[in-house]
């Protein structure tokens, strides 16, 4: 009994301590680099010619796909480590994951993404291609 015990803890440790991490990476991201509510298709930074990690590339690309949801507002994301992201090119990103949102109709459904991303020589990444599929 006393080995169950620890064992669920321990396992409930890691779950909260992988949850609370990928909290704080999204806040540190959102923080250092706020979302401009615009219809460009750049996303801002403020150090050019920054060498970007995946989770930052994943965080923009999420960003992307929610402005083209119908319901933004009821989008869950997977954590930042489950989105792939392959760097294609020294400044060429592209980032597949998914995204569980509303459907016009209401209905909470299961949306894959892929998100094509370039990086311009002042540091901002700019939207080349989104591709979303149910």
């Amino acid at each position: 009994m006393k080995k169950l015990l620890i064992i669920g803890i321990v396992i409930f440790t890691l779950v909260l301590g992988i949850f609370s991490y990928n909290k704080y990476v999204e806040y540190q991201i959102e923080k250092d680099y706020p979302v401009k509510n615009s219809t460009t298709n750049d996303f801002d930074y403020k150090e050019p010619n920054k060498n970007l990690n995946n989770d930052e590339i994943a965080y923009v690309a999420q960003k992307f796909v929610e402005k083209s949801l119908k319901a933004p507002s009821t989008a869950k994301f997977p954590s930042l480590i489950k989105s792939s992201v392959k760097k294609t090119s020294s400044d060429s990103y592209i980032v597949i994951s998914y995204v569980d949102s509303q459907n016009g109709f209401g209905a909470m459904i299961r949306t894959n993404y892929i998100v094509e991303l370039k990086q311009k020589s002042n540091g901002n990444l700019s939207l080349v291609n989104i591709k979303i599929t149910e």
